[in-house]
């Protein structure tokens, strides 16, 4: 049997029985020189810069056992981490301890109290005015980043921002940039926001858990952000997810973190700040495209090359004569009166989810609206959640805290 299977040709080359399955195409034949010759090939281009020598195909020179230091790092296949980037380790822990050594959310930092004078212990409001009026002053003009600036002007400004009335109707925003500052310091400020209209708050399932305890009966709102964990390797997420930079040509897409806020007669909005325009790429007739999926991004394995291939999606992309919806990448309507000539640096993208259309808002401004057909509408009680790309000529968006 084995002089059958290596019988022997002139030229010193082994021929198969002809009843060998891998007779045939020279790409079925077990070429010994050709296997090894391309297995080398492969391995110089996975190897460092002179790290690699070809002495046979097994070698002890091809196997690399890892460093002590890269084995620490790589984690057990059984991890629920191991996979698509949006499985990685969720952010660190927040503390909701208060203690002196915790940075509370009026300390402020050395630019933010620059040129402000010490704090005035006297427990007065300036100008001699009645307690109300400041009241409504505060209710126009106080949000968290500049509680700080408030509070050190004097003892009775610091008791002010401190109190329902300053807060009362009020939406009250807390950036995530705050966040670290404020989770120690929870208690006290759910206490002055009791009367607040609603708070938004990004997305920690931390803070929402300890919110629902202290203060089940405050109207919660999540507010979303742009993830480190859900987009493509040529998008930057910057200060905070409030900000997405191009920094390559290729996996432009990025979504948001938490549906869009939607209630009883409240439309999903989205709308983001373009801080960047430059040098379009790609075809130079595509730019930039946003829009909303119905897929949790937990459901999501890949993201695609651009937003329309995120899977349940409804995206306008903006061209060189006109503005498309793309409905699960596929055409569904278009609209002539708007095109990627009116995207310009500093101005504001707006897309209104309706029933039966979908409005485009340039800073404020209804510009298009696009028709959807019933087989292509939004299926009601859904979560929306937000779909861009950075192609074209746009390089850097902002998401807005707009609602409509």
């Amino acid at each position: 049997r084995a002089a059958m299977l290596t019988a022997a040709v002139p030229g010193g080359h082994r021929r198969l029985p002809r009843d060998s399955p891998f007779v045939g195409a020279l790409r079925h034949a077990p070429q010994g020189e050709i296997l090894q010759s391309q297995l080398d090939r492969l391995l110089r281009r996975r190897a460092p810069e002179g790290g690699y020598r070809s002495r046979g195909v097994f070698s002890e020179e091809h196997v690399t056992e890892p460093s002590p230091s890269e084995s620490s790092k790589k984690l057990p296949s059984s991890s629920p981490y191991v996979g698509f980037q949006r499985h990685a380790p969720p952010s660190p822990l927040l503390s909701f301890v208060d203690n002196r050594l915790s940075r509370g959310i009026l300390d402020g930092d050395g630019h933010v109290l620059e040129g402000l004078p010490e704090l005035d212990l006297e427990d007065t409001l300036p100008g001699e005015l009645p307690e109300e009026v400041w009241h409504e002053v505060m209710r126009l003009v106080l949000d968290i980043p500049d509680l700080a600036n408030f509070a050190r002007v004097s003892l009775g400004f610091q008791k002010m921002v401190h109190s329902e009335d300053a807060w009362r109707g009020r939406v009250v925003r807390v950036p995530p940039s705050c966040l670290e500052h404020f989770a120690p310091h929870l208690e006290p400020w759910l206490c002055a926001w009791s009367c607040a209209k609603k708070l938004v708050l990004p997305r920690s399932a931390q803070l929402l858990s300890q919110v629902a305890q202290r203060a089940p009966d405050l109207p919660v709102e999540v507010s979303w952000r742009f993830d480190h964990h859900l987009k493509g390797d040529g998008v930057q997420v910057l200060k905070h997810g409030c900000t997405v930079r191009r920094v390559a040509e290729e996996e432009l897409v990025v979504l948001g973190d938490a549906a869009l806020p939607s209630e009883q007669g409240r439309c999903p909005y989205l709308e983001v700040h373009i801080d960047e325009c430059g040098e379009g790429i790609g075809d130079q007739i595509n730019d930039f495209g946003f829009g909303v999926t119905a897929c949790d991004p937990e459901e999501i394995s890949e993201l695609g090359s651009v937003a329309d291939e995120v899977p349940r999606s409804w995206v306008v992309d903006f061209t060189q004569s006109m503005v498309c919806l793309s409905v699960n990448n596929r055409e569904a309507s278009q609209g002539k009166r708007l095109s990627a000539a009116a995207l310009k640096e500093g101005c504001r993208v707006g897309l209104l989810v309706k029933p039966t259309t979908f409005e485009i808002y340039i800073d404020g401004i209804l510009r298009d609206t696009l028709p959807v057909r019933v087989e292509d509408r939004v299926p009601g009680n859904t979560g929306l959640y937000p779909v861009l790309d950075l192609y074209g000529r746009t390089i850097e968006i902002s998401k807005t805290e707009a609602e409509e």
